[in-house]
């Protein structure tokens, strides 16, 4: 019974961790449980965008009191669908080594990424009934657009994974552009207050109009009128423009080398080899039994 529920765990969790970590986790994963995997996934991500879809139409007004009853019931389904989803998931959980503890490690794993955007959803849902006047349901469905399409879009971990590559560049760009722009708060207050106090009335007031002019942006609510702030104001402009298009230069590059790296990996074979070795080590931790690691090291074979 105990091995029953340790295979039907297993095929829960590939069935709902269908990306793959590296290119052994991508063969393990080919056999009856990717089909299954494929379609889980596709049912998950037309459900959000149904419910963007939903979203969008509630926020006419006319609409969304016509057809009321049919949204909340979308999103009621919506709601169940994911709760059960965070179930499985977190029972599932223990077959991989980083959450093996029964206990400990189901809490771990409710605290990564995913599931904590999925509690956030659910659980303004289930407060609901405790706070009858409050419009509970479109703000979590708001948030749902949000989260939800991040988290399940490989895109989303495309763009993180250029960011953490480039984290160090990035803080340094982003820490010259807020000391430009505390730099020319302060000045500016200093210049203007006397002459214009109601709308240069401290130097957070003052910061607005710096954050408005070193990006360029420019809303023209705050204006210098004095002509040494006027200066200050075109210097800061050409200076903007120089450091503050830094940071956007940096993810350009990342997205660049990234697309590169990905083109010139997708004509590379996989060393057979080195899965043979990944499988063995999936096979020790519980993750594919012995009979598919028989089944997969045949596969590998076959390609020396």
């Amino acid at each position: 019974m105990s091995k029953q529920n340790d295979e039907l765990k297993r095929r829960v969790h590939t069935i709902f961790q269908p990306t793959p970590v590296g290119e052994a986790r991508a063969v393990a994963a080919r056999h009856r449980d990717v089909s299954t995997a494929t379609r889980v996934r596709f049912f998950l991500m037309a459900l959000i965008w149904i419910l963007v879809g939903v979203i969008i139409l509630a926020s006419y007004s006319d609409i969304y009191q016509r057809y009321h009853e049919l949204f909340n019931a979308v999103f009621a389904f919506a709601i169940v669908v994911f709760t059960i989803e965070l179930l499985l998931r977190v029972w599932s959980c223990t077959v991989d080594p980083r959450f093996r503890d029964p206990i400990k490690g189901r809490l771990k794993c409710l605290f990564t990424t995913s599931l904590l955007v999925n509690l956030i959803v659910i659980v303004p849902f289930y407060a609901k009934p405790f706070f009858p006047g409050e419009d509970v349901l479109i703000n979590a469905a708001i948030m749902l657009i949000i989260l939800k399409l991040l988290t399940y879009s490989s895109v989303f971990k495309f763009v993180t994974d250029i960011l953490k590559a480039k984290k160090n560049e990035l803080v340094t760009a982003l820490a010259i552009d807020l000391i430009l722009l505390i730099t020319f708060s302060s000045l500016m207050f200093i210049i203007e207050h006397a002459s214009d106090p109601r709308d240069f009335s401290s130097i957070p007031a003052a910061g607005w109009w710096a954050a408005q002019t070193l990006t360029t942006v420019g809303y023209g609510d705050l204006v210098p009128t004095t002509p040494l702030g006027q200066f200050l104001a075109v210097f800061a402009m050409f200076l903007g423009i120089a450091t503050f298009a830094i940071p956007i230069a940096i993810i350009g590059a990342g997205f660049t080398e990234a697309f590169q790296a990905r083109r010139s990996g997708e004509g590379q074979a996989a060393d057979p080899c080195k899965l043979l070795g990944d499988l063995a080590d999936l096979k020790e931790q519980g993750v594919i039994t012995d009979e598919e690691f028989a089944s997969k090291k045949q596969e590998l074979l076959a390609r020396l």
